[in-house]
């Protein structure tokens, strides 16, 4: 213990903690998903199960009441949304790899709000909701207080430690409430990661239209989505032309910190003319899309017709029907004892 309390130690830990911690979570999707992992979350494929015959706008209803009953109640009630709708990924199409794709996304939002709740969870908040003890995992510098970091009033037990006064640090209790809550936040995104997987862009946007939202906002969002695929596509087609020619892309490690520090530079200098190439080709891309709309008269009338109507049918009101009834029962959870939403809000 007095190693890992050592001065210098101790600081290193601290600013990988403060850090390090958003950059592994980019790391975890990345090494999991990959530039294809990623393309392959926007791109959709067309199925014949009952979730592909559902209209947009039912599954839209789905993630908003989903949300708000999640925000609205105790954090169990969440984690039962996120196994039902996890449940209903097994009626896509490959479901192992729609769950390749949502589950890095998934576990990364587990381990963010946990991390970031053991760090900055107000000690009164978790003094007060878990029976008034609170148990510090490590110490950090106490000067680190003035950032948010938990800080225990008077003493509190610490691992390994004992008791500590006013210890500024990680929180066992805080780790559990970022776990509990963060099954708000992940019922979302798998319900809204649900309606990617299973209904086409074009079936979105005229979801939206029907919904009164503005075409060009619709419109706007739909295409914001879209170009994520192509934004990646570039990236790969920039970086593995570097490749082939022979550029180091990561720099390679070296004893000799004046080495290091020369691959670095040369690093920065590929990334920043990567960076360019990318531009280039995105803003090449989105010219081709502004052509295409122009000549399709995108908003040349206000009323525009599709060959594919959406309808809703018996199938949809009965989802609309248990949609609305979770909707009411969700309030009424609310407000019975023990059974709201905790009042702190990260």
């Amino acid at each position: 213990m007095g190693l890992l309390y050592n001065p210098i130690i101790n600081w290193l830990i601290a600013l990988v903690l403060l850090f390090y911690g958003p950059v592994l979570i980019i790391v975890l999707i990345y090494k999991v998903l990959g530039f294809t992992g990623y393309m392959s979350l926007f791109r959709y494929v067309g199925g014949n199960s009952f979730i592909y015959r559902l209209d947009p706008r039912t599954k839209i209803l789905l993630a908003i009441i989903l949300t708000i009953v999640a925000a609205m109640t105790i954090w169990w009630v969440s984690a039962i949304f996120l196994a039902g709708v996890l449940f209903l990924y097994a009626f896509l199409k490959d479901p192992a790899a729609k769950m390749r794709v949502a589950g890095p996304l998934i576990l990364s939002t587990f381990i963010g709000t946990a991390w970031s709740e053991s760090l900055f969870a107000p000690f009164n908040y978790l003094y007060s909701i878990f029976g008034h003890h609170v148990t510090f995992i490590y110490l950090l510098p106490s000067v680190l207080s003035s950032l948010g970091v938990t800080q225990g009033n008077s003493s509190a037990s610490v691992l390994l430690v004992g008791k500590a006064a006013s210890p500024v640090g990680l929180t066992w209790e805080g780790l559990i409430y970022g776990l509990q809550i963060s099954f708000r936040a992940t019922a979302s995104i798998a319900s809204g990661l649900l309606l990617i997987f299973s209904a086409s862009p074009s079936d979105i946007l005229r979801s939206l239209e029907k919904s009164k939202l503005p075409i060009e906002l619709g419109f706007t969002l739909l295409l914001a989505a879209s170009s994520i695929p192509k934004v990646l596509e570039s990236s790969m087609i920039v970086i593995n032309a570097l490749k082939a020619r022979g550029v180091d892309v990561v720099p390679r490690g070296s004893r000799n910190p004046i080495v290091l520090l020369r691959r670095l530079g040369s690093s920065f200098k590929v990334v920043v003319l990567s960076l360019t190439a990318i531009i280039i080709l995105t803003l090449k891309n989105a010219r081709e899309i502004a052509i295409a709309a122009d000549l399709r008269g995108f908003r040349a009338n206000r009323q525009r017709t599709y060959y594919h109507e959406l309808r809703l049918t018996r199938m949809d009101v009965l989802t609309i029907v248990i949609l609305l009834l979770i909707f009411a029962l969700g309030i009424y959870l609310s407000g019975l004892p023990g059974m709201g939403a905790v009042p702190y809000n990260p």
